[in-house]
């Protein structure tokens, strides 16, 4: 154990992160819960051999003024992962480029441009960068957070969404009636904005979660349905049964989603449409485009960067 430990875990609870225990008790209980790091590339061993975020510094959140929201862009390479963690605070986090997963308890979400995610405090969870990415960290006040709602989700941004986020950083200088003002505009922006199906409910059972680990993984492996399914040590009856009992959906339909959030990570990293749709074995860009469209009603091509230089085909 390293001497330091107890002035990193003082300087932890000071700004208000919270670690969650691995004790030998829980051990078994805490790796069901990181095992979405395994499967998106990550070596969850005892010893945890993954490159882990910086904690940032967040001491303005808890001086005596306690701003309502506050603003950091913060930059990280592809692979970084955070430690399973809560806040005392809320945290809204927008993509200004580059992809990042979120793991909760019950869920997988995806952040991708043009979206965020919204954390409320106390909710613990893990991130874990998928590309190299720009995130805006917009940290709620605790009381402000109570009008956010309870529950992770991903929303959709807009122009006046992105401008108010960014008027939260701390290097803009007005009045506090002004600062106000542009507070009481983004949570009603907040409150309205839609919600966007980027996210899956990761199965408990055992039979089944092994089935929606190794889709996360590597859809485009899956070439069959039946052959996926025949994996799992029940019956295709129960395998249906449970899947729609633990996650709303039929397996067919969470495997459908799960190769749509695999795509959007890879879109928004640069690569080809035709590419993706190819790997992930669809005959033509056409036939992905028609799959994407129906699962999440937009087109690959909104996650992909602006950039001229791509081939966007």
């Amino acid at each position: 154990m390293a001497d330091g430990k107890p002035c990193v875990e003082a300087a932890r609870a000071h700004l208000g992160i919270l670690l969650r225990p691995t004790t030998a008790t829980q051990e078994g209980d805490i790796k069901d819960r990181l095992d979405p790091l395994s499967m998106l590339g990550h070596n969850l061993s005892r010893n945890r051999q993954y490159h882990l975020m910086p904690i940032r510094d967040q001491r303005m959140i808890f001086g005596p003024t306690r701003p309502r929201y506050l603003a950091e862009l913060v930059g990280s390479a592809s692979g970084e992962a955070t430690d399973w963690h809560s806040h005392s605070f809320g945290q809204l986090i927008s993509s200004i480029s580059g992809t990042m997963y979120v793991g909760t308890e019950t869920h997988v979400l995806l952040l991708s441009p043009a979206m965020a995610i919204w954390i409320p405090p106390d909710a613990g969870h893990w991130m874990r960068t998928s590309s190299n990415n720009e995130m805006l960290y917009v940290d709620v006040n605790r009381a402000e957070a109570v009008h956010l709602g309870q529950a992770c989700r991903v929303i959709a941004m807009t122009p006046l969404l992105n401008a108010l986020m960014r008027a939260t950083l701390p290097d803009v200088a007005r009045s506090a009636a002004h600062h106000n003002t542009l507070h009481d505009l983004l949570q009603k922006e907040l409150v309205v904005a839609p919600d966007v199906p980027l996210s899956l409910v990761l199965p408990r059972d055992s039979r089944i979660r092994p089935l929606a680990l190794s889709a996360l993984n590597n859809p485009g492996d899956i070439v069959s349905i039946q052959r996926w399914l025949s994996s799992a040590p029940t019956s295709r009856k129960t395998i249906e049964r449970l899947f729609v009992s633990q996650t709303g959906m039929s397996p067919a339909r969470w495997l459908k989603h799960a190769r749509v959030l695999h795509a959007i990570s890879r879109l928004a990293s640069g690569e080809k449409i035709s590419s993706v749709a190819l790997d992930m074995g669809y005959e033509s860009a056409s036939a992905f485009g028609y799959m994407f469209r129906k699962s999440i009603g937009q087109t690959p091509g909104m996650f992909r960067p602006p950039t001229p230089e791509l081939d966007n085909k």
